[in-house]
């Protein structure tokens, strides 16, 4: 079976589970040939202090060169790009990133791109190449469900400008959702220990950076109790492996307002949005491919 071109578009430092999603793109080789990591902005949060978007890049590359070394692609490095310092509103120049997506994308038949950021990078791309749109699927885990009512989700409000112009542009595009959707892929420490512990320095480093992400946005001790965390951006990567696990549909694409809500139109261009997903074979996927050993 011929394997589906990808590019990982990602912001792997702000948070901890774009490095899960890079670990279980990588375990999915079989499937998937990824051409490139390109390296999206993001903006300071709780987890990942940060005083420009170029110093982010930079923590970026570094993540992901740490995680290619540990996971034994070591190889893969060359294949990371930085891409822009400015998010799209401002800045709608060529970078490093989005020069390589326009390559990649005119050279083969087809690409997918999983965005789980700031979709900034592939905006730029797009506007630079628009030919590129004719040969790409963009997987992009970003905003909320129509039904949430409202839409300051962390990778949508950095650049909505870059979303109302992918949204709008003629490539093909899947949205899932965070809240109500991705948020399904929700775990604890404890969940994670017993699959991952056991399966090397990679599982513990998992289990580590969750721990210390729960702490960074824990609002006091008392939370402890209870406390389970999503790990959205694996949908992307799991949506790529296999689109049986997700419900969805085709709808004309929003409006965005100017309060970042969505409003419904008649619009002739679709685009898909997720519904649901099945946590369980997604998870499953994922601890198996990671190491972990089913015993009878």
């Amino acid at each position: 079976m011929e394997r589906e071109n990808v590019i990982l578009d990602t912001d792997i430092s702000n948070e901890v589970d774009d490095q899960f999603a890079l670990c279980y793109l990588l375990k999915s080789l079989d499937k998937l040939n990824l051409n490139a990591i390109t390296i999206a902005p993001f903006s300071s949060n709780k987890y990942a202090v940060i005083n420009s978007l170029e110093e982010g890049l930079n923590l970026s590359y570094e993540t992901a060169c740490k995680l290619l070394e540990m996971t034994g692609f070591d190889n893969y490095k060359s294949r990371i790009f930085k891409g822009a310092n400015t998010f799209f509103g401002e800045n709608k120049n060529l970078n490093e990133a989005s020069k390589k997506i326009i390559e990649i994308a005119l050279s083969n038949e087809h690409t997918t791109i999983i965005a789980i950021g700031a979709i900034t990078n592939v905006a730029v791309a797009i506007f630079n190449e628009p030919r590129i749109a004719e040969k790409i699927k963009v997987i992009w885990l970003g905003g909320h469900s129509f039904l949430t009512g409202y839409n300051t989700e962390y990778n949508f409000r950095q650049d909505v400008t870059a979303v109302r112009f992918v949204f709008n542009s003629n490539a093909e595009l899947v949205v899932i959702p965070c809240k109500n959707v991705a948020q399904a892929l929700t775990t604890t420490i404890y969940e994670l220990d017993f699959y991952l512990k056991e399966i090397g320095e990679l599982g513990k480093y998992l289990c580590k950076i969750v721990k210390d992400c729960n702490k960074a946005h824990r609002k006091d001790e008392t939370n402890i109790i209870g406390e389970a965390k999503p790990l959205w951006d694996i949908s992307a990567v799991a949506y790529a492996v296999n689109e049986n696990w997700f419900e969805s549909q085709k709808v004309s694409v929003p409006e965005i307002l100017d309060d970042k809500t969505y409003k419904m139109s008649e619009s002739e261009r679709k685009i898909t949005f997720v519904n649901n997903m099945d946590r369980n074979q997604i998870f499953k996927d994922l601890f198996l491919k990671l190491g972990y050993k089913y015993e009878i």
